[in-house]
């Protein structure tokens, strides 16, 4: 049976330049999938919210990675789902690397399999 490895990380009290930069919310996906030995395809949607936020899906082998931010509320909501599961320790070394890369903390996280 074929399954799907979801999770989900809220970030909170994040820096608003932070999440509203592509480039900077770009990296932080990027290696979150590095770090779960996925791989990107070369494949993303991006849109921007005027005056500010962004949403980001980035499409991997294995599946996918986006992120939705609110900088006006210091917020961002990632969801990583994968037909393959990451490592040992991935889940609180996504949580560091969130919070390192945009300020803030990871206020939530959820793991799921479907």
């Amino acid at each position: 049976m074929h399954r799907n490895h979801v999770y989900v990380f809220d970030v909170a009290t994040a820096d608003p330049a932070a999440l509203d930069d592509l480039d900077a919310v770009r990296g932080a996906l990027t290696a979150l999938a590095d770090d779960a030995g996925l791989h990107p395809v070369g494949a993303e949607a991006v849109h921007r919210f005027a005056p500010q936020g962004l949403s980001l899906a980035v499409l991997l082998a294995e599946s996918h990675v986006a992120v939705h931010t609110w900088p006006e509320l210091g917020t961002a909501y990632v969801t990583l789902t994968t037909c393959r599961r990451p490592g040992s320790g991935f889940v609180e070394r996504t949580r560091t690397a969130l919070a390192r890369a945009w300020g803030g903390e990871v206020v939530a996280r959820t793991v799921a399999d479907a």
